[in-house]
């Protein structure tokens, strides 16, 4: 092996073995933190089901006929509703009574609706 191969070799397991931990933290409760402690706990980002159960879903959601194409374009997997559709003319009614609220120049350009405009589902 020559020397220029085993330096790029050695860098490469090195640079593998200083990023593991990142990987780590990212799919855990822990993540790290600039503090005494050196990192802080998420318990909502602590998992309470099983790989098992979460391969089973995967691999049910991706024999999906529709998969390929949907992650191959970054979209959205949809979520089924159990709301009605709502029809064409609805839709249009909705927006026609929200465009006369009085933020509505301001969501338009970004700004987050007032909480009175908000629905808690």
């Amino acid at each position: 092996m020559s020397r220029q191969l085993r330096s790029v070799a050695v860098l490469s397991a090195i640079a593998a073995a200083a990023l593991i931990p990142h990987a780590v933290f990212a799919a855990g409760p822990y993540h790290p933190a600039p503090t005494e402690a050196g990192v802080t706990y998420h318990p909502d980002h602590a998992s309470t089901r099983a790989r098992g159960e979460v391969i089973a879903e995967f691999n049910q959601a991706a024999k999906h006929p529709r998969w390929s194409t949907a992650m191959s374009r970054g979209a959205p997997w949809p979520v089924s509703s159990a709301e009605t559709p709502k029809t064409r003319e609805q839709v249009q009614a909705e927006l026609a009574t929200v465009m006369k609220h009085p933020a509505w120049n301001a969501v338009s350009r970004g700004a987050s609706w007032p909480a009175d405009m908000i629905e808690s589902r």
